[in-house]
């Protein structure tokens, strides 16, 4: 795959920029995709909104002991 860690783009008169497709397919960012804006000195930073799904599971096989809350009894309909 080609180096894709520097491309430039030009701002349209609306202030829009198309993000190019190596990146975006990198990233995993499609129409609809949450992304934020983080301003760094001079340099604005572009990052994907990681859905909450990327975080299911993440914490098995850990002994969560004390942290672990008690659960919740059922509920009766």
């Amino acid at each position: 795959m080609s180096d894709i860690a520097e491309v430039e783009a030009i701002v349209s008169s609306k202030g829009q920029v198309t993000l190019p497709a190596a990146m975006r397919a990198k990233l995993g960012i499609t129409a609809g995709s949450h992304i934020h804006f983080e301003l760094r000195g001079n340099e604005m930073v572009i990052k994907p909104e990681v859905p909450v799904s990327a975080y299911r599971g993440m914490l098995k096989g850990y002994d969560l002991g004390e942290i672990e809350p008690d659960k919740e009894p059922d509920r009766e309909f």
